[in-house]
């Protein structure tokens, strides 16, 4: 119920977002994102945007800040570690001076947790540095900016405003002309905002490149299809001079499309293989990243031989990789705690089943195993993996647990998750899953055995203990969903 002048009820249906800060008779008021019209004490929205808006004003509410490969609002994405994966970013840097490409679309795919977002990153970054990159986006499954195709394009175009300022105003200018843009397919909002601005432009310095990482994460199957098959019709019209980058996991209906003979001429596959190089690579890896280990924790007061964890170790751990550099990373970030002797959990990582076909889903399954209560452990994770939008806070609220219950339980997981530090103002930022595989893996139970959280006890008491907090008034359907 809204209150007008003088304390007279009137209704609000709302059909946009806005603000309302007074009426004003019974004239049409204009608010910052909605124009609302009070008739008869009804009170109906009917705009989204302002007239005096600029294109950029509107494209800048869409952007998702945390999906570009330099926003401060997410820790990025860890780029190659130096002197590694040489070879495929030679291939990248080759493919992105083609002038004109046989190939605008390049796929780069392989299997889970090989490196691709990290290549990705860094590709970016080398494009940004030369001036060549046109924007980038990382999809982030389940996360209300990044899971979705919604921001994607709007986020692409306004850091092509930026990259490039001869396209600026044709962009603002498109969106101007049709300010409900971003509402509508992903054809139309191809064709306003990346295919529109080039028309009649003056030349450009060099082909904007965009980067598109983790297609495989973005909401379903159907939407992921979608957006390629636009893509694809939009390079092949020859309309939009770009070079496009996209990296996801070799999933089945993907290679069916971008494998399909009638792509041939606008699609470029590279696949990433666990090989011979990987396994440089991650040894690499591995031992530079061990001497620092080494280094920070003898300063601590931690007694470590000199040739600590060993080249026997190392091999061990590369061995076990598979080629992908997911595992020597969880490895990494569990034997680097600073409440434990990192030897002993190199120790407990080496005993392992060196035989085993599936070392990571055993590496995750010894890092859970870490954890005591276990069955507020598994609480707390189908919490995070359900929701996906809850902070520890909000965890233990939902899970009417003791404040501060949630991050003692999640700080021993800090190997797979990502909590940020407890907040000292209201800023909502949910507990992150640091690979998608770890989030298969505690919802396979055939792989989690004993850890998985997909049973229907947890989720009927999570269903329960959502309906409290809904009826208690703490949280919202939004904070939830």
């Amino acid at each position: 119920m809204l209150r007008l002048d003088g304390d007279r009820p009137a209704r609000l249906q709302t059909q946009g977002t806005g603000n309302v800060v007074r009426i004003e008779g019974d004239r049409p008021v204009q608010f910052q994102n909605s124009t609302f019209h009070n008739v008869a004490g009804n009170m109906n929205v009917s705009h989204t945007t302002n007239v005096g808006e600029s294109g950029l004003d509107i494209l800048l509410r869409a952007v998702s800040l945390d999906a570009m490969h330099d926003s401060a609002e997410r820790p990025a994405d860890p780029a190659c570690h130096p002197g590694t994966r040489s070879a495929i970013l030679e291939e990248l840097d080759k493919w992105s001076f083609e002038q004109p490409s046989d190939s605008p679309i390049l796929w780069l795919h392989g299997c889970a947790g090989i490196g691709k977002s990290a290549i990705a990153q860094q590709f970016a970054a080398s494009c940004h540095d030369r001036g060549q990159l046109g924007g980038s986006f990382f999809f982030k499954r389940g996360s209300v900016s990044r899971g979705t195709w919604r921001n994607l394009l709007p986020t692409l175009a306004y850091q092509l405003t930026v990259a490039f300022p001869q396209l600026g105003p044709r962009i603002q200018r498109a969106v101007e002309t049709d300010r409900l843009v971003l509402g509508k397919t992903i054809h139309h909002q191809l064709e306003k905002l990346l295919v529109q601005p080039f028309r009649n432009a003056p030349p450009l310095a060099s082909r904007p490149i965009l980067v598109i990482d983790g297609l495989d994460e973005c909401e379903d199957r159907g939407t992921q299809t979608a957006l390629i098959r636009a893509l694809i019709d939009v390079l092949r019209s020859g309309d939009a001079p770009l070079h496009i980058l996209v990296c996801s996991r070799s999933e089945p209906h993907l290679l069916e499309l971008f494998q399909a003979p009638d792509n041939s001429e606008v699609c470029r596959g590279l696949e990433i293989r666990p090989d011979d190089a990987a396994d440089s690579d991650i040894g690499r890896y591995l031992t530079e990243e061990f001497s620092q280990i080494r280094l920070i924790h003898t300063s601590r007061g931690t007694m470590l031989e000199d040739d600590w964890p060993g080249e026997n170790s190392i091999q061990n751990m590369v061995y076990k990789s598979s080629g992908t550099f997911i595992y020597a990373s969880t490895i990494l970030r569990y034997i680097d705690d600073e409440y434990s002797h990192p030897a002993e959990r190199l120790e407990a990582v080496l005993r392992l089943d060196p035989a085993s076909l599936t070392p990571l889903d055993d590496l995750y399954t010894q890092v859970l195993s870490s954890i005591p209560n276990k069955p507020t452990l598994l609480r707390v994770l189908h919490a995070v993996v359900e929701t996906r939008r809850l902070d520890p806070e909000e965890i233990d609220l939902v899970l009417r647990m003791r404040r501060g219950t949630s991050h003692a339980i999640l700080r021993g997981l800090h190997a797979l998750v990502r909590v940020h530090p407890v907040r000292t103002i209201r800023y909502h930022i949910p507990v992150e899953l640091l690979h998608a595989s770890f989030g298969d893996f505690l919802m396979d139970s055939q792989r989690s055995l004993s850890f998985c959280i997909s049973g229907e006890d947890l989720l009927d008491t999570l269903v329960h203990d959502m309906a409290h907090v809904l009826l208690s008034g703490s949280l919202g359907p939004d904070d939830l969903w």
